[in-house]
């Protein structure tokens, strides 16, 4: 009986053991990766550039597309704040933006940014601008999203063609672009977005048809901000309900 004994005591101290490890390794927190992607779209209808959409009762289509997100801050449930002040998107068609690096697994519950530039490196000088490297959203990019070093950054771009005498065929080109400090704007959203082990994508999405509220696009065809400034500042204001994180 002893030696059964034995062997009994010895199976109970592996199973304790093994239970051991097992807490020990479900005590290790499960990590993530974090990417970034954007939805463009018209009233839930997806964007694609060059089709014709109808927006306030205007037939419109688009070229260009794009806009930056800054000073992105985000709270997670357990406590802790992703903080990416220093990283920016460039928000278009098809661009994607992962976070370097692993984070706990913890959902996140609110989030800040702003679209646009914030106002010490739109003031950059030219060396700073013309220096920085091709991969970098800031750095020249094709559509231009600098008017020029010394006047700043285009925080948002519409391009595209409208129809200004209701044939139906957009004939007529339109351009939106907002810059300048006073239109940097602010986002600061409680939300829900549950993060699991492994990768995952938080997409920013952008209705153009709330971002058009109160615009007669075969009529109001452009603004560079300072030339149109009702126009730019409408906009501006529309963009707060315009963009959600998803």
């Amino acid at each position: 009986m002893k030696p059964a004994i034995k062997y009994f005591s010895l199976a109970i101290i592996l199973a304790l053991f093994g239970l051991a490890c097992s807490k020990d390794n479900d005590s290790e927190p499960d990590m993530a990766t974090l990417a970034f992607a954007f939805d463009f779209h018209v009233d839930g209808e997806s964007l694609e550039l060059g089709k014709d959409y109808t927006i306030n009762g205007t037939t419109v289509s688009f070229d260009v597309a794009n806009f930056y997100i800054g000073g992105i801050e985000l709270e997670q449930a357990n406590g802790t704040t992703i903080g990416l002040q220093n990283q920016y998107l460039l928000a278009g068609l098809d661009n994607t933006a992962t976070l370097n690096g692993e984070i706990e697994v913890s959902d996140i519950s609110k989030a800040r940014f702003f679209v646009g530039v914030d106002p010490t490196t739109n003031s950059q000088s030219e060396t700073d601008f013309t220096s920085r490297p091709s991969n970098d959203p800031l750095g020249i990019q094709d559509p231009a999203m600098h008017w020029n070093w010394n006047t700043g950054y285009k925080f948002l771009r519409m391009d595209g063609n409208t129809d200004t005498d209701g044939d139906g065929v957009t004939e007529t080109g339109v351009a939106y672009h907002l810059g300048s400090d006073p239109m940097l704007k602010n986002f600061d959203l409680t939300t829900q977005i549950d993060l699991e082990g492994g990768e995952n994508t938080l997409t920013f999405s952008f209705d153009l048809a709330t971002f058009f509220t109160g615009v007669d696009l075969s009529t109001e065809l452009d603004t560079h901000t300072g030339n149109n400034l009702p126009l730019a500042e409408l906009l501006h204001e529309n963009l707060g309900n315009a963009l959600t994180l998803e």
